[in-house]
This record gives structure tokens, C-alpha cells and sequence, in this order.
């Protein structure tokens, strides 16, 4: 049985927020970069991500308004892991029908 994990960016607002994140739901090991060269690494080794895990990324649309400087190196590094695994199954999302984004203290 193939497992999928979600990430759902809608509630993320600063890079290092996104790379604990994304660290957390993909296992990434504790000396993990926080930055996209270790993002990459990290995806694209299978001892971290099973290359059978399915990646469902929700909260797209509002990750791109929230991140305009690291949306575009989000997205060329799933194009490239798309070019360079292209068994591995990556589905996008521009909402967030899950509704699991991050919630702040600030929201409840």
C-alpha cells in the first residue's frame, strides 16, 4: 500500500517555517540545511522519502502570495524531482481542502 503524505503550505509565512515544516512531515534527519540545496538533497534521497510515497502539496495559491521570494525555488524543485523521478507521484493543490495548514496563536 503506497503512503501519501500532505503538506499543506497555506499557513506558511516565513522560509523558516516552511523548512521545519516540510522537515517534520518528510522525517528530513535533525542536521537537515533549511534552505532549498537541502530541501533537494533530502527529497530526492529515498532514506528520507520512500519513492513510492505520493506528495500531495495543498495551499499552493496561498503559499506563492505569502512566499514570493521561495515559491519559485519551491516550484523549480518540484519540476526537477517531477523531471527526475517521474515514477514518483507529486499532486498540487492551489487550495487547501484538507484545512490542515498551520494554525497560530494569533488565529484561535
Amino acid at each position: 500500500m503506497n503512503k501519501t503524505i500532505l503538506l499543506d503550505l497555506s499557513g506558511i509565512i516565513d522560509e523558516e517555517t516552511f523548512h521545519e515544516y516540510v522537515s517534520k512531515k518528510l522525517n528530513f534527519p535533525a542536521h537537515y540545511g533549511y534552505n532549498f540545496d537541502a530541501f533537494w538533497d533530502c527529497l530526492t534521497d529515498s532514506d528520507f522519502v520512500d519513492p513510492k510515497t505520493k506528495l500531495r502539496i495543498e495551499g499552493i495559491s496561498e503559499f506563492r502570495k505569502n512566499m514570493p521570494i521561495a515559491y519559485p525555488k519551491f516550484m523549480n524543485s518540484l519540476e526537477d524531482y517531477k523531471t527526475e523521478f517521474p515514477q514518483r507521484v507529486i499532486i498540487t493543490i492551489d487550495d487547501s481542502p484538507s484545512g490542515e495548514g498551520i494554525i497560530y496563536e494569533s488565529d484561535i
